[in-house]
């Protein structure tokens, strides 16, 4: 087999590569991600007209291939780089890559809270893959550079539904720095404790109350005052719980203040606040605040509405997962006010959402709801079918799995009561009441 050395590195006419060339392509392996000409001319230090044409001259050798002004690495290039750069020049290299990217994700952050969110939303989502690349090397090389990496990228993470990936990158950042805090970046150590406790991993919650009561000014980043009080607000004193509010309330920035009315139960001006912002995110968050507060009251109609808004939001967003969970809280609503026909269709968009986002606690809250709802329309055969291939669909291996278990048999047996057959409802009873795990060995 050809060497990457070679194999692709010479003219359509076998002419060889320009020595520039070749140098190019080999500090190109630094990008995992894809790069635009503006990332590269940063990273390699080289003017943008320059890189520009360097690049497109790597795309006719077959090297790159482009789209939108976005270039893709081939595998041939990341071959080639491993066999031209040094260790020492690829950390360099990394090192660079890394500062580029904080630069835009401060650039991006400050952009993430208003109005052009989605077009900065969307560079932040092209560079995924470098991110945490990046991450990964600064978390071993550089910690306070991953550090501010980390924080940067929180409202990103939060507003689309990335919990899970914030608290893995904290996690293990965490686990290399262990309780020292860095001088200066005592609130990025805060940030990174709360994706790692926000995703269920609680180790370094008592350091972040400590931080807290020593932090005396408002917050730096303005979704820390949102994530610490949905994270861990509930589990401080209240005393510390409203001081940390009312520090917040001496800040300048529109945003933070919208997101203390959140937090301090005052939906409607945090909604009003985040409209005037121009913020999806926020808005979306007080609008389900408020559908919750109005299903509460049984104001279902009121409920239903405020839902409707939030949907609407998260589609512009793109978040399938939080779509997911309002079309299936939308659906129950619909059912408890029977309104079947619009309840079974957003239980099964709810199929549909759940599936992207790989949330099996919602696609089995989906089926059940169409369960119910073809019983309540007196359609018990299909009733019992649905609720069946949801009791079939709760694999053992997921938290909600117990309780979507439980709700299935309570549907079945809900579905043999109203067709007439009190020994089978009293059956699917006593399963329903039986621990999950006393279920599972007797066979379901």
């Amino acid at each position: 087999m050809e060497s990457a050395s070679h194999a692709g590195l010479a003219g359509p006419d076998g002419e060889p590569m320009p020595p520039i060339e070749r140098v190019v392509a080999a500090r190109l392996g630094v990008f995992p991600g894809g790069l635009t000409a503006a990332s590269v001319a940063a990273v390699l230090e080289l003017p943008l007209q320059t890189t520009s044409c360097l690049l497109d001259a790597l795309t006719e050798r077959s090297l790159l291939t482009v789209s939108d002004g976005r270039y893709e690495v081939l595998d041939a290039i990341h071959t080639y780089a491993g066999e031209r750069v040094s260790s020492a020049e690829a950390d360099d290299l990394r090192a660079r890559h890394a500062a580029y990217l904080l630069d835009l994700v401060r650039r991006a952050d400050a952009q993430l809270r208003g109005p052009d969110q989605l077009r900065w939303a969307t560079s932040i989502r092209h560079e995924s893959d470098n991110l945490r690349g990046a991450i990964a090397w600064a978390t071993e090389h550089d910690q306070r550079l991953a550090l501010e990496l980390v924080a940067g990228l929180s409202t990103y993470w939060w507003m689309h539904g990335l919990v899970s990936e914030a608290g893995r990158a904290a996690e293990r950042l965490l686990g290399v720095l262990g309780p020292v805090v860095p001088a200066g970046l005592e609130e990025e150590y805060l940030l990174a404790v709360l994706h790692a406790a926000g995703s269920g991993r609680p180790d370094g919650v008592e350091q972040a109350r400590v931080i807290v009561e020593e932090l005396v000014e408002p917050f730096r980043y303005p979704v820390t005052v949102l994530l610490w009080s949905i994270v861990l607000g509930p589990f401080v004193p209240a005393e510390l719980a409203a001081d940390v509010l009312a520090r917040q309330e001496l800040s300048t920035d529109a945003w933070t203040l919208a997101a203390v009315q959140l937090c301090d139960t005052s939906a409607e001006a945090a909604l009003a606040e985040f409209q005037v912002v121009g913020d999806r995110w926020g808005s979306l968050l007080a609008l389900d605040e408020l559908g919750q507060v109005a299903a509460g009251a049984k104001e279902f109609k009121r409920a239903i509405e405020l839902t409707g808004q939030a949907l609407l939001l998260a589609d512009e967003l793109g978040v399938h997962e939080e779509a997911a969970s309002l079309l299936c809280r939308r659906g129950d609503l619909r059912l408890r006010m029977r309104e079947l026909p619009a309840a079974a269709d957003d239980y099964r968009r709810t199929l549909v959402r759940a599936k992207q986002a790989g949330r099996a606690d919602l696609a089995a809250a989906a089926r059940i709801g169409l369960a119910k709802a073809a019983r309540f329309g007196g359609d018990l055969a299909k009733a019992q079918e649905l609720a069946l291939v949801a009791l079939s669909r709760c694999p053992d291996d997921w938290d909600e799995a117990d309780l979507a278990m439980t709700e299935a048999l309570a549907e079945l047996a809900a579905i043999a009561a109203a067709a007439g057959r009190p020994e089978e409802a009293h059956s699917w009873r006593l399963k329903a009441g039986l621990a999950p795990e006393q279920y599972r060995s007797a066979g379901r």
